[in-house]
C-alpha cells in the first residue's frame, strides 16, 4: 500500500537534522572554517564526486534488491490469497457438510493471517499459530473422502489447490524474513554522512549557497535513507504490503 504523503514523524524528523546540519555549517563559517580551505576546492570537489558516485553505486543496488524482495512477497500475497479463494470456490461442488470444515479452517486461517502474523513478520517473531492454522487448512482437504468418480476428480483438484497454497506459503515466509544485511546499512549510511561532511569543508564563497546546499544534501540524505530502510521491512512503515487478501477471504467468500 502506497501512502501520498512522507509521515509527519519523518518529516519533524528531517527538518530537526537539516536544522542541525544548517546551525553547524553556520557556525564554522562564521567562525572563518572555510578559509582554512580555500586552495583546496577542487581537492574537496573531485572528493565529493569519487564518494557521491560511490554511493550511487552502491544505493541503486541496495534499493534494487530490496524492491525486488518486496514485490516479491506481495506476489506471494495474492498467489497465496488467490488459491485459497480457488479452495473455497472448487469445494463449492461438495456436500455441505464436507465443505464446512474446509471453508472454517480457511477462514479461521485467513482471520490468523491478518490480525496476528503481520505483526509477527514485522518483528522478526515465529508464526506457530498460523503454522497450525494453515496445517488445519491441509488437513480439513485431506479429510475429505470422496465417494464417486466426480468426486474424486475434485478431490484430487483441491489436493492440487492446497498443494499450491502451500508452496506460496512457503516461500512467502522465506521472503519475509530477509532483512538487509548490517554491514550494507552501515556501508550506505557512513558513506552518505561522509558526503555531508566534506560539504563542511568545501569553501562556498557565498554563505546562502553554502546554507543552502547544506540544507539540500542533507534533506536528500535523509530521505534516501528512509526509504531505504522503509523498504526494508515490507510489513511495518510508510510503505507496506498489506493483509487485505487474506481479510477478504474472511469477509467476502462463503
Amino acid at each position: 500500500m502506497m501512502p501520498d504523503v512522507i509521515p509527519g514523524t519523518a518529516r519533524i524528523r528531517a527538518a530537526k537534522i537539516i536544522a542541525v546540519a544548517v546551525a553547524i555549517y553556520f557556525v564554522l563559517r562564521i567562525a572563518g572554517f572555510h578559509k582554512l580551505f580555500e586552495n583546496d576546492a577542487e581537492g574537496i570537489g573531485a572528493l565529493l564526486q569519487i564518494i557521491g558516485t560511490l554511493y550511487s553505486v552502491v544505493y541503486a543496488f541496495a534499493i534494487y534488491v530490496i524492491w525486488g524482495q518486496f514485490t516479491a512477497v506481495e506476489s506471494m500475497i495474492q498467489k497465496e490469497s488467490g488459491a485459497l479463494k480457488d479452495l473455497l470456490l472448487f469445494s463449492q461442488r461438495l456436500k455441505e457438510s464436507v465443505r464446512e470444515p474446509i471453508v472454517r479452517a480457511v477462514k479461521t486461517y485467513a482471520r490468523g493471517v491478518a490480525e496476528t502474523e503481520w505483526k509477527s513478520l514485522s518483528a522478526g517473531e515465529d508464526t506457530d499459530k498460523t503454522d497450525k492454522q494453515f496445517s488445519a487448512v491441509i488437513s480439513s482437504v485431506t479429510d475429505v473422502k470422496p465417494e464417486s468418480d466426480t468426486e474424486r476428480i475434485l478431490y484430487q483438484r483441491l489436493l492440487e489447490i492446497a498443494n499450491q497454497a502451500s508452496a506460496h506459503r512457503d516461500e512467502r515466509l522465506a521472503l519475509s524474513v530477509k532483512r538487509m544485511p548490517q554491514t550494507l546499512v552501515v556501508f550506505v549510511t557512513l558513506t552518505a554522512a561522509m558526503i555531508l561532511f566534506l560539504l563542511f569543508f568545501f569553501p562556498f564563497r557565498n554563505l546562502a549557497l553554502g546554507l543552502v546546499s547544506i540544507a539540500i544534501t542533507t534533506m536528500l540524505l535523509f530521505f534516501a535513507n528512509f526509504v531505504l530502510m522503509d523498504l526494508d521491512n515490507p510489513f511495518e512503515g510508510t510503505w507496506n504490503v498489506g493483509s487485505e487478501p487474506f481479510a477478504e477471504l474472511v469477509t467476502k467468500f462463503r
